[in-house]
């Protein structure tokens, strides 16, 4: 009981990286004075951004298409007045931060190789939940900011005592004391992006896919105004 316990904790584990405290941040390689335009090249090279630990984008025959469906979000997690870039797709979610005129990746969120590819991504109270729904239960990946620092959690409805919380092997009650799951919902949901690439680089994007009127945004012209969480 131990071992498989100990399997599962590890892949928990590994599910959330805040790269700052690793001294892993991954950044933009050109100062660049406003964050809005920092965060439009990330937007643009998305995919070299985000991570693939199971190498899912190739097996789904993301890599090189010429469209995709992602999630764009701005936030201000830790109310300094200037919004993390929230980006990604169903296979991972990057968090950046604007420091020093570049934009800096803090952390990679994803759902564990058990579960694979995220079915939706939520916000409430300043935390951004992503969810991969099974049959008789949900895998949470949480990430929130509390008294100075960044949060990360990992709740498993199928073995709640695995729970996590920044890394830590929590109980269910010390997770949902940090992070609140009850009553996800549309109105809580974050809608799919639609992005138009060329040459593997996104031009253009529809802010909510499922509105299959809306024309498209080009990048330069994005307003962060009309994504913000």
């Amino acid at each position: 009981m131990w071992k498989k316990k100990f399997i599962l904790l590890v892949h928990m584990l590994l599910c959330v990286t805040l790269l700052d405290a690793c001294g892993k941040e991954e950044e933009s390689q050109y100062i660049v004075p406003e964050w809005e335009d920092a965060y439009k090249e990330i937007v643009r090279n998305m995919e070299s951004y985000l991570a693939d630990p199971y190498v899912l984008r190739q097996e789904l025959k993301q890599v090189n298409s010429d469209s995709c469906i992602g999630y764009i979000g701005i936030h201000d997690f830790d109310d300094d007045s200037v919004p993390e870039l929230i980006i990604g797709d169903d296979i991972s979610i990057g968090i950046f931060i604007y420091e020093d005129g570049m934009a800096k990746k803090i952390a990679d969120l994803y759902e564990p190789e058990v579960w694979g590819c995220i079915n939706g991504v939520h916000y409430r109270e300043n935390t951004i939940i992503l969810v991969n729904n099974g049959s008789d239960g949900s895998c949470y990946v949480c990430l929130s900011y509390h008294d100075g620092e960044y949060v990360t959690g990992v709740f498993d409805e199928y073995n709640p005592d695995t729970a996590t919380v920044n890394g830590k092997e929590v109980t269910e009650k010390e997770f949902k004391m940090r992070f609140d799951l009850v009553g996800l919902s549309r109105d809580s949901s974050i809608p799919r992006s639609r992005m138009k690439r060329e040459d593997g680089i996104v031009t253009a994007l529809v802010i909510d896919a499922i509105r299959q009127e809306d024309e498209y945004i080009l990048i330069e012209d994005l307003d962060f105004g009309a994504i913000k969480w």
